[in-house]
């Protein structure tokens, strides 16, 4: 089946679990697509799963049966709520939802990349070059030029960085891609990526629920955070594992605060302790 075919069944199918309906206008404008086509890819599906859907006529929707049952993907809510934050985000053209749920959201600060910035340390790390940039550091009181050899992106959870080497502090660091004001040269780079020991080290933070919560209330993290056997180990890279203490609120001495505000705590703070605060 080729791919925009699959999507579309996908996107009916996604339809009928998730919003309780479908009609060929839908589709139509969701994939720009003229009405023979989606006639043709409601047939298709009729024919993959024929128990899953009936014509109703007053209404003029196809609704799904008692007896539906996924045929193209199992129903999956983080796939409903990614969708439902692309809708919420001004994204709705690459949202499968048109009519969201009364819902709200934290509004999202849009940090600043250039992207002409973005697009030339992209070719950084394609193709291994080095890149003379404009940095402003807050351990610096004004920006100042230094070269990098780019070799990976991260996201922190609020920011998009530029993992490099820095020739200044020769160095693996991380560049706020925000904090680059301007690119000037590049050049080849004499860097090999592979000597970023903390990115290439994999490590795991092993969380479970503080132990001051009740049994009930264990019982619920545990649901809630989707542990097995009373915890759960995120695998990460020894490079981020800073921000992900940060992110979930798991820096040292976490286990002593209100377990009513911090309901999780980590485990092997020992095992993870020798990649903190190295290269900030």
């Amino acid at each position: 089946m080729r791919w925009g075919v699959q999507q579309r069944l996908e996107y009916i199918e996604f339809k009928l679990y998730w919003e309780g309906k479908i009609n060929r206008k839908d589709i139509m404008d969701t994939f720009n697509v003229s009405v023979p086509q989606a006639s043709s890819d409601i047939r298709k599906y009729l024919e993959a799963a024929p128990d899953n859907m009936y014509y109703d006529k007053k209404n003029k929707y196809y609704l799904p049966t008692k007896n539906f049952k996924a045929k193209f993907n199992l129903p999956n809510a983080n796939s409903y709520l990614s969708n439902l934050l692309l809708y919420s985000f001004h994204s709705e053209e690459n949202s499968f939802i048109d009519m969201p749920s009364v819902h709200a959201t934290i509004p999202v600060i849009n940090r600043g990349v250039d992207a002409e910035i973005l697009r030339i340390v992209l070719k950084g790390i394609r193709e291994n070059k080095a890149i003379q940039i404009n940095y402003q550091s807050l351990s610096r009181q004004s920006p100042a030029w230094r070269w990098i050899c780019p070799h990976a992106l991260a996201f922190d959870g609020f920011r998009w960085h530029t993992r490099a080497f820095c020739k200044l502090r020769e160095q693996f660091l991380d560049f706020n891609l925000g904090r680059i004001i301007r690119i000037k040269n590049e050049k080849d780079s004499d860097i090999d990526s592979s000597d970023d020991t903390l990115w290439h080290t994999q490590t795991k933070l092993v969380i479970a629920p503080h132990p001051k919560l009740t049994k009930d209330q264990k019982k619920i993290i545990e649901r809630d955070y989707c542990m097995k056997n009373a915890k759960i180990e995120i695998p990460i890279k020894a490079a981020l594992v800073n921000y992900a203490l940060f992110r979930f609120r798991l820096e040292e001495g976490h286990e002593k605060k209100n377990p009513k505000h911090q309901n999780i705590v980590l485990l092997n703070y020992e095992e993870i302790k020798p990649f903190l605060f190295i290269n900030q």
